[in-house]
């Protein structure tokens, strides 16, 4: 060969490995990873460690990493990726959630191209089904927004940590919340973590977050519109002045909210992790996307905290109706807890069902989209429990988890009860209203 052939085959050799490279794909054998069917993430930090990372401030960010997905035979990697630490409870737990952050938005798993992702630890849940089965809810009730998951297996250096659940952000983007306006605000109720945050308060007291807004430049102009509009929907629920509040509000987004709650029986509903949205200044406010499961449809490590049985949302603001001084609570055992989260529940929810027009659009919601969808439900319950067994299984010896077997089973026969007392309430052979 001449030394001019050879110098062409030279360079188109490097031609095809600069291409392979910079399109993400590694001409290197697949690291022996045991495959019980999902995707591993493998990160690799740079300049940091792992423990310095869990025992930090959750909003410090780390960048420079390296991100490894290998998905059976495919392989993919990420550079100059952002890992932070997420969550509010969940952040205080052993098993830690994180953020990670691309330079550019990438679709993953075929959820839609997005910046920020989360690695949801389901620490909490011994099932790791909550969240997965409240987003499912949440496409069966048709929420317009609604998060979706992929399950993972996470590993930080080539040390193995556990079974992940990698979801969007909440946040404004076309695969996420898709608002167009400059005046597009997402806004989270937080009558908890939002105190130590920059917020505002409504007439009644509730604190709101900016979540995310489309103009940045806006945020200020935008959340003053938004708590403006807010107050004078308190003002029309406390009237009851259905058609004010019609006016005012996306009301089946509204009832689709209630209705995920309600079945999930998710604590968190009504004081924190509750979002808003409004699409600049000619929308309505719209109640979604749904988010924060991990305690919800009576995960025990919630209700041995409270030192009772899980309550509905529903259920808990009536408790509230009946709260008295300090005093009573300390006279009577009932722990300082419950008495504090008491009075950080937000009433909007539980005015609202007391008007009648909005009792019916729950109806309405729960008999078109979920009445007579029980084997459904209980079926992807049931398939995706089994899909997740030797991960789950995995994952406890890494994190000393109850047994799986018996936890599947505790969901299973308590969502299967939870289902038919909905129908009872809200289906089309109820007998009396919600809440009568």
């Amino acid at each position: 060969m001449t030394f001019k052939k050879r110098r062409v085959v030279l360079m188109l050799v490097v031609i095809v490995m600069g291409f392979l490279v910079t399109g993400g794909i590694l001409l290197q054998p697949k690291r022996k990873y045991e495959d019980l069917g999902v995707p591993i993430l493998d990160i690799h930090l740079n300049g940091v460690t792992l423990d310095e990372i869990d025992n930090g401030n959750k909003t410090d960010v780390y960048g420079g990493n390296e991100l490894t997905i290998y998905d059976g035979d495919f392989l993919n990697k990420y550079n100059e990726i952002e890992m932070k630490g997420r969550g509010n409870g969940t952040w205080v737990r052993e098993k830690k959630p994180y953020q990670i952050r691309f330079n550019q938005k990438v679709d993953l798993f075929g959820l839609g191209r997005a910046r920020k992702w989360n690695l949801l630890a389901n620490h909490a849940d011994d099932s790791y089904l909550r969240n997965d089965l409240a987003f499912k809810l949440a496409e069966m009730l048709g929420m317009e927004y609604r998060m979706e998951g992929k399950y993972v297996e996470l590993y930080v250096n080539n040390e193995y940590r556990g079974l992940y659940y990698l979801t969007h952000a909440v946040e404004i983007g076309k695969n996420t919340v898709n608002l167009k306006n400059p005046m597009g605000v997402l806004v989270e109720l937080d009558n908890y973590y939002g105190r130590w945050e920059d917020h505002y308060e409504t007439n009644s007291g509730d604190i709101m977050v900016i979540e995310d807004v489309v103009a940045k430049d806006l945020s200020e102009i935008a959340m003053n519109g938004f708590i403006e509009e807010f107050n004078e929907l308190e003002d029309a629920v406390k009237t009851r002045d259905y058609e004010r509040i019609k006016e005012l509000i996306d009301a089946r987004s509204f009832a689709q909210y209630f209705l995920l709650s309600e079945i999930s029986v998710n604590p968190d509903a009504y004081w924190t992790s509750l979002y808003f949205y409004k699409d600049g200044p000619e929308d309505v406010i719209h109640a979604g996307p749904g988010w924060d499961f991990d305690l919800a449809f009576s995960n025990e490590k919630w209700a041995n905290w409270l030192g009772e049985r899980c309550l509905s949302p529903r259920e808990t603001m009536i408790r509230k109706e009946e709260l008295k001084p300090k005093e009573f609570y300390d006279e009577n055992g009932i722990s300082n807890d419950e008495y504090e989260s008491s009075l950080l529940l937000s009433r909007l929810f539980f005015d609202l069902m007391e008007i009648e027009e909005f009792q019916n659009e729950v109806n309405e919601v729960f008999q078109e989209r979920i009445s007579g969808r029980e084997v459904e439900i209980m079926s992807f319950l049931a398939t995706r429990g089994e899909d997740l067994k030797q991960l789950v299984e995995k994952d406890g010896q890494r994190w000393e988890k109850r047994n799986y077997d018996e936890e599947l089973k505790r969901l299973t026969d308590w969502l299967r009860e939870r289902l038919l007392y909905m129908e009872e309430q809200y289906g089309g052979n109820s007998v009396r209203r919600p809440g009568f």
